[in-house]
């Protein structure tokens, strides 16, 4: 099976069929950008080694990365922590937090966010990229999740994805709803920004019949005028 030729194939026939869709990706991006001013102090939250925030070291004052492991990259600093127990951050010490596929992964997001927002300066922001519950692929990967042991719903996705198992965690998926988000994010004491969703065609693309399944989804959803029930949910929100 070769899904990287499979997901090449699909991105493809997406950009033919729905030309200039917004990218989620590009989306996170740029609500990150928008809220950094020069001299902020950023926070990566399960920054892992990505280094995706690179685009803001022009105009942070610092970034820091925050993860469980033990790590280093392009950051001013890193720090290691167990993001569902504490964040070790002083209170208001930060102008910028985000977090790109972090929030499924928490146990108690709720205590999450109200610890992001402590850390926060008054008009600080929180930038969040994680999945949608609502769209298939996600809510297959949720069933699993409480059908099976983690060790082995991992092992399917494995098999099914094609990534090394070291790269498969656990997933809770207690924040991944647009409305779950909205209501977490206000009762964290929050101020939202933004709360929308945006296509993920890559994710169940291992063959060109289900690359071309997740176009055809796009394409109804679209159509439909369904907003909640793409794959991707960008979350931009401040604290006052």
């Amino acid at each position: 099976m070769n899904r990287d030729a499979s997901r090449i194939w699909t991105a493809a026939l997406y950009s033919r069929c729905l030309p200039g869709e917004p990218d989620a990706y590009a989306v996170f991006l740029d609500l990150a950008q928008s809220a950094c001013r020069q001299g902020s102090t950023v926070i990566d939250l399960g920054c892992g080694e990505e280094g995706y925030l690179s685009c803001l070291l022009g105009t942070a004052g610092e970034i820091i990365g925050l993860d469980s492991r033990q790590l280093q990259g392009p950051y001013s600093r890193y720090l290691q922590a167990d993001l569902d127990r504490d964040i070790p951050l002083e209170p208001e010490s930060v102008e910028l937090a985000a977090c790109k596929f972090m929030v499924e992964h928490l146990e108690d997001p709720a205590s999450f966010l109200r610890q992001v927002h402590a850390s926060l300066r008054h008009g600080g922001q929180l930038v969040i990229m994680t999945p949608n519950i609502l769209y298939y692929p996600y809510a297959v990967n949720w069933v699993l999740s409480r059908l099976l042991t983690q060790e082995r719903r991992m092992r399917i996705v494995e098999i099914f994805s094609g990534r090394p198992q070291q790269d498969i965690y656990p997933v809770f998926y207690r924040c991944n709803t647009p409305r779950r988000m909205r209501a977490e994010l206000a009762r964290a004491g929050f101020d939202i920004i933004h709360v929308g969703t945006y296509s993920d065609c890559s994710v169940s693309a291992v063959t060109r019949p289900l690359g071309a399944l997740a176009v055809a989804y796009e394409m109804a959803v679209g159509r439909a005028r369904i907003g909640d029930a793409r794959g991707f949910i960008v979350a931009a929100a401040v604290k006052e």
